[in-house]
């Protein structure tokens, strides 16, 4: 079991910055936004490098009201567009020395459907089964992620990544989990990770505030029980943010002081109660 940062939750701190950050503080390794056109990724993977950081995999690139970046609109045209982008994202992925994208079958922000009843899902299900292509040649994983229902209008619990994934159907396509979303959706902590199995690849993790972990309400145990009985030894990442308005925007102005200390909280949260799975 690894520990990474997401970038994202930095808002508009420089990555260089950011990168040197979570090094000192001792991670495994940083996600990174999948903003194509605004990094240079070979000099991102040396300074990476340089700092002895891994990059576990960039979190992809998606936001509504932004249609040609959504997998599951109703516009055929605007579904090819996402599908291109995604691919570049893919491409990334590949040239910063990561192994898979986050993707969210549904623009982030989508929170009502456009088609009839199952229509989205259909759409997304052949957007990411397009994507399988440039994945499997690349030789990245790609990773649903679930939101909740105030983010996202399709895939919002554990069980229906898994559902997603297999339907699907490709052995590059996995699924993660997160505890601030699934605080909100899952009547259990424990029984997601049940359901997923070998389909889960990483972890995201916050607090229900979205603060580190131990600010919030949850209570990790059940979590944490998941974690073991099915052995899970992937990259744990932390996605808390700092306090303010916006769940769409990482940049929390005065506050964003407070992402500092919530990181270094969360790292020593996970090295005293995620006990990596070669020493159960």
């Amino acid at each position: 079991m690894k520990f990474s940062i997401c970038s994202w939750t930095f808002g508009d701190i420089p990555l260089e910055k950011t990168m040197e950050f979570v090094a000192k503080t001792g991670y495994d390794a940083i996600e990174i936004r999948a903003a194509v056109e605004d990094y240079k990724w070979r000099d991102i993977k040396q300074l990476a490098k340089n700092l002895n950081l891994e990059i576990s995999g960039l979190t992809g690139d998606t936001g509504w009201p932004n249609e040609e970046q959504d997998l599951a609109n109703r516009s055929e045209d605007n579904r090819k567009k996402a599908v291109s982008y995604f691919e570049k994202q893919i491409e990334a992925v590949k040239e910063v020395g990561a192994e898979y994208l986050v993707v969210c079958p549904s623009a982030v922000g989508k929170t009502a459907p456009m088609g009839a009843e199952g229509e989205d899902w259909k759409w997304a299900i052949d957007s990411v089964q397009k994507l399988t292509k440039k994945a499997e040649e690349l030789n990245i994983t790609l990773v649903i992620e679930p939101l909740n229902r105030y983010e996202s209008c399709i895939v919002n619990t554990g069980a229906n990544a898994t559902k997603f994934v297999k339907e699907v159907n490709h052995p590059k396509v996995k699924m993660l989990l997160d505890s601030y979303h699934m605080n909100i959706e899952e009547r259990d902590l424990e029984l997601p990770f049940l359901d997923a199995q070998d389909n889960l690849h990483i972890l995201h993790v916050a607090d229900s505030n979205r603060r580190s972990m131990g600010r919030g309400l949850i209570d990790f145990k059940p979590f944490i029980s998941g974690i073991k009985r099915i052995k899970f030894d992937g990259y744990v990442v932390v996605e808390a943010t700092a306090p303010g308005p916006n769940p769409f925007q990482a940049n929390k102005g005065a506050n964003m002081n407070k992402i500092y200390t919530f990181a270094e909280e969360s790292l020593s949260f996970l090295q005293n109660n995620f006990i990596p799975v070669k020493q159960l």
